[in-house]
């Protein structure tokens, strides 16, 4: 009988070995078709030992930085800074590990994304003042960064913001980065194997955004797919610590820059009306230039 159970344990160590292998080469296959399928839109900005992507065009201060919901790429923001761009600079950005961006170490909360923001702003030679658009979860964000960074903030665009009040934090807290490396370590392990693939297609179709061409919504929907973004916000999974950063960041509206708040009827405005949100960063714009 122990002879037995020795072998079924022997047998069930093999086929474990035999999985992280393939699923190891599977996902290194997926990646390199990845690369090739979805070419970079950007540049690669080292902001000390991982690089951030971040693409910009237009003319004119203040320059326009568009932050992304969770689970989201800076990509999304495509069609809208395509159109802020015509009147002012204007740049979206991939947060560690999303997009064409490296990942950065767990837990990753709002101050280490604004604090990434700002580095990736400063090496990247993206000069301030800043007008800084946050969706969601991403106006967590911009609140901290504005509240570390206040000499380059020049106003603010909120699109459903997240406030420090609710409580709708989804898988908040219940990823133990307490407990130190493990987590973080059993992530990029997950990853790297290619279980976060295959949770990756478990993961429901969003809305497309309005105004990007056929070849933008196929680029959207694969880089919205990639494991490596499932990762990455699982290792932003510190929202209600980011929460209590936001709290000492001050409540919207006490700042000495003007801020907008998309609410309501604009809950969904950058899949389905786009244009409320084009219309508030313009008028932002207008304001701080005095036109």
């Amino acid at each position: 009988m122990k002879r037995r159970i020795n072998g079924i344990l022997a047998a069930i160590a093999l086929l474990l070995v035999v999985l992280v292998l393939f699923g190891t080469a599977y996902e290194q296959v997926a990646r390199r078709r990845e690369r090739a399928r979805f070419r970079q839109v950007g540049r690669s900005v080292d902001i000390g030992g991982r690089s951030l992507n971040i693409f910009c065009s237009g003319e004119g201060s203040p320059t326009v930085i568009f932050e992304s919901d969770a689970l989201t790429p800076g990509y999304s923001w495509v069609y809208i800074q395509r159109e802020i761009a015509r009147t002012t600079r204007a740049c979206w950005y991939d947060r560690a590990g999303y997009g064409w961006s490296d990942p950065g170490p767990a837990p990753h909360t709002s101050v280490a994304n604004a604090a990434d923001l700002h580095e990736l702003l400063l090496r990247g030679s993206v000069k301030a003042p800043f007008v800084l658009a946050g969706d969601r979860f991403g106006s967590l964000d911009v609140r901290v960064f504005g509240s570390r960074y206040p000499e380059e903030v020049a106003g603010m665009v909120l699109v459903d913001p997240v406030l420090e009040s609710e409580e709708r934090m989804g898988m908040a807290g219940r990823v133990p980065f307490h407990l130190g490396y493990p987590p973080d370590f059993v992530l990029r392990v997950s990853s790297g194997i290619g279980l976060m693939r295959l949770m990756a297609h478990t993961r429901p179709e969003s809305a497309t955004p309005h105004g990007l061409t056929l070849d933008e919504q196929a680029t959207l929907a694969g880089l919205e797919h990639e494991p490596k973004m499932r990762a990455a916000f699982l290792a932003e999974q510190g929202f209600m610590t980011s929460l209590a950063e936001v709290r000492t960041a001050g409540a919207v509206g006490s700042h000495s820059w003007p801020e907008m708040v998309l609410t309501g009827s604009d809950r969904r405005a950058r899949a389905d009306e786009p244009e409320s949100v084009i219309r508030s960063v313009r008028e932002m714009v207008r304001v701080l230039r005095h036109e």
